[in-house]
């Protein structure tokens, strides 16, 4: 049997895939183990379809907020985490939890473990053209940049040790704070692994882009400046 881990999944607006998306991952991890929703008061009802879940198994818990917001969200799960070991991904299957078994048996000497696009045997799956090219340009341009050795600064589907996430705590807006915190723990001598996987389009709920090209533009000056900061600022 696999080793316990906490599973923090942030959550809005989900109802379309909660329900499969928590019974997928509930088979794929220990009896010990525990899967922590940090819902941000969902209005379509994802909060309460998970606390129903957890009627059922116990290992399923609900943390429901009145703030919003993805990094905040990420820190309240942490922060409540059981296990030594934590993971966290997305709640709308662009993060396959067929992946998260591989995350946990990955090699334990790893501080922290990334589920990787761009790495040998990565891909990424989405269907849009341009958000695949410019993920690949701007992870390949910040780690350059940065001087990282993570070809997959914007995962958001990681693995890590508490320890290191009380070190070093999630700051950012949205998926910048994945940039930061991967860069940063680089940098204070953390070991950091990373293992194939292929992403997924979002089929069904709510999206945080959307199609909207101005929003998707938006988060990607907003990861530019992200690299640009961490590049300044070497000391961190």
């Amino acid at each position: 049997m696999s080793k316990p881990v906490s599973i923090v999944l942030p959550t809005y607006n989900e109802k379309d895939t909660i329900k499969l998306l928590l019974e997928e991952i509930a088979g794929r991890i220990s009896p010990d183990s525990e899967i922590i929703v940090v819902d941000d008061d969902s209005p379509d009802g994802t909060g309460e379809i998970a606390a129903r879940m957890g009627e059922i198994d116990p290992r399923i818990r609900v943390l429901r907020r009145q703030e919003r917001g993805l990094t905040s969200a990420l820190r309240a799960g942490v922060a409540a985490a059981r296990q030594e070991t934590v993971i966290w991904l997305d709640a709308d299957f662009a993060h396959p939890p067929e992946i998260i078994p591989d995350l946990i048996a990955a090699d334990e000497n790893y501080d922290i473990v990334v589920a990787s696009r761009y790495v040998p045997g990565g891909r990424d799956g989405r269907k849009n053209p341009v958000r695949r090219y410019s993920s690949l340009v701007l992870n390949r341009v910040g780690s350059l940049w940065v001087r990282s050795k993570i070809r997959d600064l914007s995962s958001g589907f990681v693995r890590a040790r508490r320890t290191v996430l009380a070190e070093l705590p999630f700051s950012g807006t949205y998926g910048d704070y994945c940039i930061t915190f991967l860069v940063r723990a680089e940098r204070r001598g953390y070991r950091i692994g990373e293992i194939p996987y292929t992403n997924s389009e979002r089929e069904r709920g709510y999206s945080k882009t959307g199609s909207n090209p101005l929003i998707f533009l938006r988060y990607v000056l907003l990861y530019l400046r992200t690299i640009i900061k961490l590049r300044n600022d070497r000391d961190e």
